[in-house]
């Protein structure tokens, strides 16, 4: 996330292709609906891999590759405990990106409504 903080404090400063293609594989961690659901429901606590499928609805295998996506970037963290793997939020900036996100996603929603209700 030292890449995004760049970005932010000095809005004048243009960085590399090779950061900007970190800052892009971040994204499109963030990009699928699927992984947006399971980060929702670890934003709620350590969960296992069969917690996520029963909560989500998802096989054991979507959940597995959606997860192995989302701690290639760091942005989960798993713990083994026996036979069970835990997974949980191993990058406390997500909880800022998301509010930040749905804010926006919130407005721009409202003013769409807006929109359609004054035709």
């Amino acid at each position: 996330m030292l890449v995004a903080v760049l970005i932010m404090k000095d809005k004048n400063k243009l960085l590399s292709r090779s950061a900007l293609e970190i800052v892009a594989a971040r994204f499109r961690a963030l990009s699928d609906a699927s992984r947006l659901q399971i980060l929702q429901l670890l934003f709620h606590g350590e969960r296992s891999v069969q917690e996520l499928c029963e909560l989500s609805g998802m096989s054991q295998a979507n959940v597995s590759k959606h997860l192995s996506v989302l701690a290639e970037q760091a942005i989960v963290q798993k713990r083994r405990q026996g036979l069970f793997v835990f997974y949980s939020v191993g990058d406390s900036t997500i909880y800022e990106l998301c509010d930040i996100v749905c804010s926006a996603v919130g407005k721009r929603y409202g003013q769409v409504m807006k929109e359609f209700s004054e035709s």
